[in-house]
């Protein structure tokens, strides 16, 4: 027969402190499960239409800038 006994506890420098109500139980058990519950990072999210269609959509403003001309887009090094 097994008990299960449940508290929540912040990790300091890899450790658990055990609270003192259970100490003596953990103390005297043969065997000892540990459950680390660990939160799911979130995802990173795009916007619905997709990164390319919103920044034309939404172009950026650069002061000074000189677009190439299609001579210095297309030449080869």
């Amino acid at each position: 027969m097994t008990t299960n006994i449940h508290f929540q506890e912040k990790v300091n420098h890899g450790k658990i402190e055990i609270p003192l109500e259970y100490q003596e139980k953990i103390n005297s058990a043969e065997i000892v499960e540990i459950v680390i519950v660990q939160p799911i990072p979130k995802k990173k999210q795009f916007p619905a239409t997709g990164l390319i269609s919103n920044l034309t959509a939404n172009p950026i403003k650069i002061a000074n800038f000189q677009p190439l001309t299609r001579e210095e887009a297309n030449e080869r090094w």
